[in-house]
């Protein structure tokens, strides 16, 4: 089944729901995906600014030093 064919469907069957309170759900339900996604969004993005800045002041470790710490982890 398409997606199209699926968005159908549902569109039909909500168009013969008459309970108030059920269709209040759905509503909660696509719209919480709606916002999950764009908080996700945005906390990618703040991340993105914050790691940034960090390797602009010089805050970050080279290859090479994440290698030879993890050898110093492995050794404990």
């Amino acid at each position: 089944m398409s997606t199209t064919e699926l968005k159908n469907i549902l569109i039909t069957r909500i168009n013969q729901i008459d309970d108030e309170s059920y269709l209040n759900a759905l509503r909660t339900i696509i719209e919480s995906k709606s916002n999950a996604h764009n908080t996700y969004l945005e906390e990618y993005n703040n991340e993105l600014l914050i790691a940034e800045e960090e390797i602009e002041k010089g805050n970050y470790f080279s290859h090479q030093e994440v290698k030879d710490k993890m050898e110093q982890w492995k050794k404990k």
